[in-house]
């Protein structure tokens, strides 16, 4: 086994002002401004047998189209194969509209491009960010150096809770890559980390990274400024700042991300690297199965209903969280009443892609949705891996993939799924088979 080979690079993301934001149905205006920039950073590692790069990126989510643009740049300018490379997104709901579909439900009527309509913004804008993302990983490959990598974890409590009842499941998990030069300085840090970046509200039309932002920044600086910092999200589907949060405001943000990065900054100054490892990718297309759609009768019926039943609670002074859980659920009849009236519900199945990328007797779960938490507890409970990191988000945006318990309670996630209950079901069986698929490899 040669020495590793690790290389690491970080673009710039952030687009013009004046478009779509991501992430809140309530925004009705375009991005007024820029907060804290939007990056997007690659590390690529190399054990001589297999090279991979793996990317994070401050954006809501990447669909399968633009990561296939993404792939095909990048395998163009570095020789890394395509089935090799894995895009993620934190899913901070302060970045641009980037993905397919959803534009359709934000109800912004300005042009966000002066003479373009918004299909022909978005496929230039499409266009833009590809050639970005793909720009980190080749400058990565460039930066090829001897390296030592090593895996750790730890527990975070006081960030994200469960959003629909902070006494069911989370996950504390904070999953930690940490890769050293030859003198043992750190270039990157990997951090995996359980919960939506949704500290900053629909009030906020400045582009922000949210918390995972600041949680990257406590890291590199308290690591050195040649450290790149990596935000990967988990299965955070049900898991949010909702009852964790102070405020909604980027003093909060920064507190909850300060509180994130000196764990990491924790464990990373504790992980023990070397200079060999033996690396693995997996990955396998899925064919999810879609749920039953109701007519558009029943959808506006449905969407009464919740309507009435948030306002009953605030007639009554609900709580905040109690209020947000109902406005959610609200949006989520609205959303299905959308798919409905533009024939989305014909949908019978999508398809989807998971991966798996093992760096000695760790492995990085790559999925492409909204994970419910307790089906990546499973993962991690059924992995013959000492550390098993799910990986939200991953090389596609496929929405909710909510447990059978959850449908049964009803609620947002469940709501605007396009999935049927049986999808988390055959993520979890694809994760632990291609978990056993990179074991095999070593």
């Amino acid at each position: 086994m040669v020495n590793c080979e690790a290389g690491t690079g970080k673009v710039c993301i952030t687009p013009p002002i004046g478009l779509l934001m991501a992430g809140y149905s309530e925004r009705n205006q375009l991005a007024r401004g820029v907060h804290d920039d939007l990056y997007a950073k690659a590390l690529v590692l190399n054990d001589g047998t297999t090279k991979l790069a793996v990317i994070a990126t401050d954006l809501i989510g990447l669909d399968r189209e633009l990561v296939a643009k993404i792939r095909q740049l990048a395998e163009e300018r570095t020789g890394i194969k395509k089935a090799n490379i894995t895009v993620t997104a934190s899913h901070t709901h302060s970045g641009p509209e980037v993905t397919r579909g959803y534009e359709l439900f934000i109800p912004v009527e300005e042009k966000p491009i002066e003479g373009l309509s918004k299909k022909d913004y978005l496929d230039h804008l499409r266009d833009m960010v590809a050639r970005w993302i793909a720009g980190a990983v080749y400058i990565a490959n460039c930066n090829l150096e001897e390296a030592k990598i090593g895996v750790g974890k730890g527990e975070v409590y006081a960030v994200g809770l469960n959003r629909r009842d902070p006494k069911e499941p989370m996950d504390p998990e904070v999953g930690v890559v940490r890769v050293d030069n030859t003198n043992g300085d750190p270039i990157a840090i990997l951090m995996n980390f359980t919960c939506h970046p949704t500290v900053l509200d629909y009030s906020n039309y400045l582009y922000s990274a949210d918390y995972p932002g600041y949680a990257m920044r406590t890291v590199e600086t308290a690591l050195g400024k040649g450290v790149k910092a990596m935000f990967m999200n988990g299965a955070c589907g049900n898991i949010s700042t909702r009852f964790a949060r102070r405020e909604q405001t980027f003093r909060e943000a920064e507190r909850l991300g300060t509180i994130l990065g000196g764990e990491v900054v924790r464990v990373a100054s504790e992980i023990k690297t070397a200079e060999k490892a033996k690396l693995g990718v997996a990955s396998k297309v899925v064919e999810l199965p879609a749920k039953s759609f109701p007519t558009i009768e029943e959808a506006k019926r449905a969407l009464e209903e919740e309507k009435e039943k948030y306002n009953n609670l605030k007639k009554k002074g609900a709580s905040h969280g109690e209020l947000r859980v109902a406005y959610t659920s609200m949006e989520g009849a609205e959303i299905v009443l959308r798919w409905v009236e533009a024939g989305i519900s014909k949908l019978k199945k999508i398809e989807t892609e998971m991966q798996a990328i093992s760096i000695d007797d760790s492995v990085l779960v790559a999925e492409p949705g909204e994970l419910f938490v307790e089906i990546a507890l499973d993962i991690k409970k059924n992995s013959k891996l000492r550390n098993t990191f799910v990986v939200g988000y991953a090389n596609d945006t496929i929405g909710y993939v909510p447990t059978k318990k959850a449908y049964e309670e009803g609620l947002y996630e469940t709501f605007s799924t396009l999935l049927s209950p049986e999808a988390g079901k055959t993520i979890q069986d694809t994760a632990l088979k291609l978990i056993e698929a990179v074991v095999s490899e070593h």
